[in-house]
Order: C-alpha cells, then sequence, then structure tokens
C-alpha cells in the first residue's frame, strides 16, 4: 500500500446514494487521495467530467433515474470529454451478463462488486495507476492528434517497460488505425498473433483489413476470431458490416440478431439491425429493433429521432398509419427542445396523415414545417433531408420538390439568406395550391394564388408561367367580348414579360407566348 502515492490523482465518484458516496470519500482519504469530488447523477457527473480533468473515475452502474453508469460511460466516450488513459472503473451490486457485456463494449478498465474491502480498491487501483503511468506520454501524445510521435513512443516504451509490452503494443495497434497507417497495424497484430492467437489481434487485423476495403480478407480473419470466441460481439458486428459491403444484406441481419442475443442492450448495434431489416423488408425485425432502439435511447446519448421516424415510416409503408400516430406524438415531447429533430417528427406527421387519408392536414403540417426548418436544408442530416423531399415528392409538389432538391444540391442560389428561402418555400407552396385549383377548373381562386406567387417571387419562371396560363384560360373562357378583355390581356402579358426575362428559350413559355398571339 505504501507504493501507491495518490496524493495527485484527482478522482471522480458517481453514485446516486449519498451515504455510500459519504462511505467511499472516507476510504479513499484513509489511503491517501487528496482530490476528491463526487456526483449523484449522470448530468451532475458529465457536467464536472466536461469541465475538469479527472485521473480516475470510479462509477456505479445504477444512478436511480435517467442514464445509467453504462450510459455515462457511452456519452463520455462519444462526445470525448475523457481523455485517453482516463480510469474509468464500474462498480455494481450486480454482475448480469447483459449488463457487463453492455458496458464492456466501451472497455471499462475494470468492475468492483459491492461491498468491496478497501485492500481490493487499493490493489485495484495499483495495477491500473501503475499501468496507466507507463502509457502517459503515449496519451499524452494522442490527445494531442500527435499520432506519429505516439507510435515511435510506443516502440520505446515497449523496451522501458516489458512487462506492459503487450498492452502497449495492442495500444500502437489502434493509434495506427486511427492514423491510417494500415500497414504498420498490421504488422504489429501480425507480430501479436505469432505469440498467441489473441482475440484482440485478431479483430485488430480484421479492421485493418476491412479499413483497406479487403472484405474477404477480413471475412476470413473474423471467422477465425469467432471460432475462437463465439461471443466477441465487435467481431460480429465488423461482420455484419462486411455483408453489407458485399451485398448480402440477409447474412447481415442473421450476424446482428446473433450479437444482439449475446449483448441485447447495445442501442448502436438495434439502430443497425433496424435498417438493415428495413432493407431485407423484415417487418418483424425491424419494428421490434426500433420499439427497441427507442426504449434503450430514452437515457442514451445514441437515442435518436430517426428511432421514431424510422419506425412511423415502417408503419406508414407498411399499410398501418395509425400506429404510427403515437410513435410521433412520444417523439414531439421527446424532442421538444431539439429544433433539428422536431422538424424531423412535424416532417413525419405530415407523411402519417397523408397515408391516413387528411391530406389537408398533411399541406398544412408540412408548410408550418418548412417554415420552421432550422438553419439551411443542405446542412440537415441526410435522413432528414430525404423525408423532407419524399413529403414533398408524395403531396405532388413539383416546384417545392425541385428547389428543395436545388438547394440540397447547392444548385440554387447560394446567396439567399435563409429568411429569403423560407420565403421562397412559402410561396412555391401558394403556387402549388394555385395548380391545384386550376386543375380542378377553379380559375378564379387559382389566379388569386399565382399573382400572390409571382408577386413575391417574381424571378421564378414557373410560377411567372402558371399565371400567364392561368390569363389566357380565363382569357379563352370570357372571350373578346368581356368587359375585362384588356385587363386579362394586359395581366397575361405582364407575366409573360417577366418569364422571357428569365429564359426566352423556355419551351413552355414559347408555347404560351404562341397561345397569346392568337388573342
Amino acid at each position: 500500500m505504501a507504493r501507491l502515492n495518490l496524493s495527485e490523482i484527482h478522482f471522480l465518484h458517481i453514485d446516486d446514494f449519498a451515504n455510500y458516496r459519504s462511505m467511499l470519500r472516507s476510504i479513499l482519504k484513509s489511503i491517501g487521495v487528496q482530490h476528491i469530488d463526487d456526483a449523484g447523477d449522470s448530468r451532475t457527473a458529465l457536467e464536472k467530467i466536461e469541465e475538469n480533468h479527472y485521473d480516475v473515475i470510479l462509477c456505479d452502474y445504477n444512478l436511480g433515474d435517467g442514464q445509467n453508469g453504462q450510459q455515462l460511460l457511452e456519452e463520455a466516450m462519444h462526445r470525448k470529454l475523457m481523455p485517453y488513459g482516463t480510469i474509468f472503473i464500474m462498480v455494481t451490486a450486480e454482475n448480469t451478463m447483459d449488463m457487463v457485456m453492455a458496458a464492456v463494449e466501451y472497455r471499462p478498465d475494470g468492475y468492483l462488486s459491492k461491498p468491496f474491502p478497501k485492500e481490493i480498491l487499493v490493489s485495484r487501483l495499483e495495477k491500473t495507476i501503475q499501468k496507466k503511468e507507463a502509457f502517459k506520454k503515449i496519451y499524452d501524445a494522442y490527445n494531442n492528434d500527435q499520432y506519429n510521435d505516439a507510435i515511435n513512443l510506443c516502440d520505446r516504451h515497449m523496451i522501458k517497460y516489458p512487462k506492459f509490452a503487450l498492452d502497449i503494443g495492442k495500444l500502437k495497434g489502434e493509434i495506427a488505425l486511427k492514423a491510417g497507417r494500415l500497414e504498420v497495424a498490421e504488422g504489429i497484430y501480425e507480430k501479436a498473433l505469432t505469440v498467441r492467437s489473441f482475440n484482440w489481434a485478431l479483430y485488430g487485423k480484421a479492421r485493418t483489413h476491412f479499413a483497406a476495403e479487403q472484405y474477404d480478407e477480413c471475412k476470413a480473419t473474423i471467422d477465425l476470431l469467432l471460432e475462437e470466441n463465439p461471443n466477441y460481439v465487435e467481431g460480429l458486428d465488423l461482420l455484419a458490416q462486411v455483408h453489407e459491403k458485399l451485398g448480402d444484406l440477409a447474412e447481415a441481419q442473421r450476424t446482428l440478431l446473433e450479437a444482439a442475443k449475446i449483448s441485447p442492450l447495445g442501442i448502436a448495434r438495434q439502430q443497425h439491425l433496424a435498417k438493415v431489416a428495413v432493407k431485407n423488408n423484415d417487418f418483424e425485425v425491424a419494428e421490434k429493433s426500433f420499439r427497441s432502439s427507442i426504449l434503450r435511447g430514452k437515457n442514451s446519448y445514441l437515442g435518436s429521432v430517426a428511432d421514431h421516424t424510422g419506425l412511423s415510416k415502417l408503419y406508414v409503408d407498411h399499410g398501418k398509419p395509425s400506429k404510427a400516430v403515437p410513435v410521433i406524438a412520444n417523439a414531439k415531447k421527446i424532442f421538444r427542445k431539439d429544433k433539428e429533430s422536431f422538424f424531423h417528427t412535424q416532417v413525419m406527421d405530415g407523411m402519417v396523415q397523408l397515408k391516413l387519408g387528411n391530406e389537408e392536414k398533411a399541406r398544412d403540417i408540412f408548410q408550418k414545417s418548412l417554415g420552421d426548418m432550422p438553419g439551411s436544408i443542405k446542412d440537415l442530416p441526410q435522413a432528414l433531408q430525404d423525408d423532407l423531399l419524399l413529403s414533398s415528392e408524395l403531396l405532388n409538389e413539383t416546384d417545392i420538390t425541385e428547389a428543395l432538391k436545388n438547394d440540397i444540391n447547392g444548385t440554387g442560389d447560394d446567396s439567399e439568406s435563409a429568411a429569403e428561402k423560407s420565403k421562397k418555400y412559402k410561396y412555391l407552396l401558394v403556387n402549388g395550391r394555385g395548380m391545384r385549383l386550376y386543375n380542378n377548373h377553379k380559375i378564379h381562386e387559382a389566379i388569386d394564388c399565382f399573382e400572390n406567387a409571382a408577386d413575391n417571387l417574381p424571378e421564378n419562371i414557373s410560377v411567372n408561367m402558371n399565371a400567364a396560363q392561368a390569363f389566357l384560360k380565363m382569357l379563352e373562357r370570357q372571350g373578346k367580348g368581356a368587359s375585362n378583355y384588356s385587363d386579362l390581356k394586359e395581366k397575361a402579358r405582364t407575366y409573360l414579360d417577366a418569364s422571357k426575362k428569365v429564359d426566352p428559350h423556355n419551351e413552355k413559355y414559347r408555347k404560351l407566348e404562341q397561345l397569346y398571339s392568337e388573342f
């Protein structure tokens, strides 16, 4: 115990029971720890991790309402809140296989089962801290994105700390993969495999093949890994990706189902499985996986609006829109403070209402959602862009669909501000309403819409041509004897001139000019 100097080590202890936090603080102080923070829930803990540097984090698995310890670790890793090398030890009163498998995917440095004597804590800390100290300079270089320096330090430290040589070699492989130095990474794993058939080395070698797009070699290596350890879930996840790359979606789904049986609490795996099942048109598996993702994602950083919209779309596509209604309603509550996610729920709500036969309600929702668009459409996630375009197409909003595509692809007017784009979408919808009225022979109402749209979008040729066409149709209906014949003809001329200014060679415009000449 004397060999362990903890006076400069900064600790964070996370536990929802105040009495246990107090007890562990006393234990830590008794072994020489001077810097101790604690937190009673995950939100407080994450705020402290973000604001401070901790060398050791002791986290209970069960943290009451909200995130558990595994979800806290998951978020801290994904948000890169903990520098590489931070010691994270999970403390738990229950060691169920599902819990261990879910947490182990984020590689905590160890587990402590409650209750544990002080000697066990000291022994665990001593071993872990000594090991991390041997890696400190490597971690510092890695955390500063100095990957080549980190790789060189690994070589030196393997000589300096021979008892940690294997672990340093494993770390070197990770860094080489991160740096894209695939030959270096493969060499490390091949060398380790001459010593023994380590699972981590086989998995690392497979990842190297995958990064090099050598999918057949990757699959062969994973097969060797799974022969030795059928429960190596990361290997199964990678194998599923290989099957996808090779175009075998059925086998990808089977592999993910196998991985999900071994580790059912992993939300990312359930999300992946749902997407693959949709591609395979497997309604049952897709529904189950989406629902599992929504359930697991309730307190998870990886929980996504895409789980809710994906399930809703699944119901819509399979003729069950009524089942999507509560899914979207729940999503709106969950994501009400996230503008982008809430916008996605609005878009999907419109699709659901359209499938239910509520076309006018669907159009109202679509129009409102466009007005609520958070930022530039080209900066929105691909899935949201796709759903927005699909919604527009289903509503037969041809002009706005084209405008949205142009703005997504960057072929529209880059000088337009967000407000100008919003205005454009608004009056293209007015133009679309005019087209529906025109096609239903309601020319007077159609003209009101077209004039409104054209007056607000004077440089849009489609809108101006629609207005000109409507006035020409009115001329045809009323004939030369009409009292307002000259006014109608003048209006038609105005919108034809505006169209000519934009594109005098447009085929529809030339046909409208021919029609105008007949009056």
